[in-house]
């Protein structure tokens, strides 16, 4: 997401409309569809051919001059945010203590007249101005989902202490209540302090960031930590099945995900997803159309994130993805699990594995970093993982001068997870632990 204030009436020199991915939302903040000046005009324009996702902030007042309006529905924005304060005073006045649950009928009726303006290809939300007294906010919001709204934002001045943050958690609670499941709620993304408010205040309606999706739990490698093909676990499996692996288990072995299922899903998502990342309980690059999801995610603006063993790529896949990967270090981000600085620790570590395996996973990874280097530091760029074990706990300066030689971004030394009992004979016992802790210093 990203948001621009305007409202001064010219262009701030950190606005760059250019650098907008299609899936991102643009929130633009202008003072009035009446007075905008055309370094402003420009920028609207040029926000709404970037991304598909472009609302103004506007007065309320405006939107009902049907002439401004209508200039502005050509310029192929996605729709108008009206800017309103709700007023608990005007509200007593009228309607005395009691009723709280009716909401603000004013801006209720409001925003139910300016639907009939409203192309169907456009959407209208509402940006509150929060006073000190929200006692009628959440009823008011609620009488705007009823009429379709999905999401409103909160302008909220100040610090989030512990009073107005209680004050917004019984906010969201009442909407839980009120059953508003896919209404999304924003603190002002223009100001710092957004994420802090959604922290303190237990805000849930703030919109789908970040999405996993399993696409494979095939895998043809016998890491000794995994829980399903570690040769461990397929003896105990065995073992506990009378000498075969179990029917269900082998299809659960074999699954992955639909093609047009998951093209479906990264087609579906909405703007306020930022981040994908692709796994299974095997390899995810095992599937047949990895590396198209993969496309498909990107060019919906995604970063992507990929968990492989970084075997099952030919140079020309490797190439087609390096041309998805961006300036930013996890527009395309792989985490290479090798757990290994060396072709015979990586045997050990994977018992089926061969010196050929290895030199072809390092040809893999140093292959992105080669092209990556190449194009100004442009494309895919990648983890180093190892899951420490007692197979290599005392060898991972080899794994860090791997690292580097390879040319990773980050090394990742991650304890080893105890998935099956079988596991816990890989542990690090205290004697290695104390080697370890000679190595480092």
């Amino acid at each position: 997401m990203q948001s621009f204030d305007l409202s001064n009436g010219f262009v701030p020199a950190h606005v760059n409309v250019q650098l907008l991915k299609p899936s991102e939302l643009c929130y633009l903040r202008i003072s009035s569809l009446a007075d905008v000046s055309d370094d402003v005009l420009k920028v609207i324009t040029k926000a709404s051919i970037n991304s598909s996702e472009v609302i103004l902030s506007i007065p309320s007042e405006d939107f009902g001059n049907e002439i401004l309006r209508t200039k502005f529905f050509n310029l192929g924005i996605k729709g108008f945010s009206l800017r309103l304060t709700h007023t608990v005073e005007k509200w007593l006045k009228h309607q005395g203590f009691g009723q709280f649950n009716a909401g603000d009928r004013d801006i209720i009726d409001l925003y139910k007249g300016y639907l009939n303006f409203l192309p169907e290809d456009k959407e209208l939300v509402v940006e509150f101005q929060v006073g000190s007294d929200t006692r009628i906010l959440a009823p008011t919001i609620t009488g705007l989902y009823e009429l379709g709204a999905r999401w409103v934002v909160f302008n909220i001045d100040g610090e989030p202490t512990l009073e107005r943050c209680v004050q917004m958690r019984d906010v969201f609670e009442y909407l839980k209540i009120r059953s508003c499941t896919r209404l999304n709620v924003y603190f002002p993304f223009w100001k710092p302090g957004s994420t802090e408010w959604d922290i303190k205040t237990q805000n849930t309606f703030s919109g789908l960031e970040f999405v996993h999706i399993d696409i494979s739990n095939r895998c043809t490698h016998s890491c000794v930590f995994c829980g399903l093909y570690s040769p461990d676990s397929i003896e105990e499996m065995k073992r506990r099945s009378g000498g075969e692996i179990p029917e269900q288990l082998k299809k659960h072995m074999k699954m992955e995900i639909d093609s047009d299922k998951c093209f479906k899903i990264i087609e579906s998502l909405p703007w306020s997803v930022r981040y994908i990342q692709f796994g299974g309980f095997g390899d995810p690059l095992m599937h047949e159309n990895a590396v198209n999801f993969i496309a498909a995610a990107r060019k919906r603006g995604f970063e992507v994130e990929v968990l492989s063993n970084m075997e099952y790529l030919d140079d020309s896949e490797i190439h087609d993805l390096h041309k998805l990967g961006g300036t930013g270090r996890f527009d395309l981000h792989f985490i290479a699990n090798i757990s290994a600085g060396s072709s015979e620790l990586y045997i050990k570590t994977r018992p089926k594995q061969t010196d050929k395996n290895y030199q072809k996973i390092v040809h893999n990874v140093s292959l992105f970093s080669k092209l990556r280097q190449e194009n100004n530091d442009n494309g895919v760029n990648f983890t180093l993982m190892c899951v420490v074990n007692k197979l290599n706990c005392l060898a991972l300066l080899e794994v860090a001068q791997l690292a580097k030689q390879i040319g990773c971004y980050r090394l990742w030394f991650k304890p080893m997870e105890i998935h099956v009992f079988t596991h816990e004979s890989y542990l690090p016992s205290p004697e290695l632990m104390k080697g370890m802790g000679k190595i480092s210093n």
